[in-house]
């Protein structure tokens, strides 16, 4: 048959990949966040420890002083701002990012069918005709790419 890659279903109505039995779409949204709340963990380290360090108050021979509790609302609010900033950007990079599977549009979709567009060898186009005609298929050939912006 084709493989999963090789199939795109599309429908007007956002089901899940669970209902339409399809795998998991995995992006790097994730990976992008956790980078950016270290990046910002690290910043609220560096600012919160590093400046005493840099600009010493020595007051009568008392030791660096490092400002525990309120380090800890400037750490919080570093980390969050790392996170959501990082997220921002990575779910803008995945929008624009290509995809790379087979792409097509039918105005059927968006009165509610759902379409599968795949493309297959020449050799099994009778046999992929038949197994959907028995399913109840309405099936459509050279539905052409259309982009929807840009």
């Amino acid at each position: 048959g084709i493989s999963d890659k090789d199939i795109s279903v599309i429908s007007g109505i956002p089901f899940s990949e669970k209902i339409l039995d399809r795998p998991m779409n995995w992006t790097n949204v994730g990976r992008i966040g956790v980078a950016g709340a270290v990046l910002g963990f690290i910043t609220a380290l560096l600012l919160n420890f590093g400046t005493p360090f840099l600009y010493p108050l020595r007051v009568a021979d008392m030791p660096i002083f490092f400002p525990i509790p309120t380090s800890i609302v400037v750490t919080f609010e570093l980390v969050m701002l790392g996170l959501l900033i990082s997220t921002f950007i990575g779910v803008f990079v995945e929008t624009i990012s290509p995809s790379y599977g087979p792409q097509g549009y039918h105005p059927k979709v968006s009165d509610g069918h759902i379409a599968i567009l795949f493309s297959g060898p020449m050799d099994l186009d009778q046999q992929f005709h038949s197994t959907f005609a028995e399913l109840g298929a309405t099936l459509e050939h050279d539905v052409e790419e259309e982009k929807l912006w840009l």
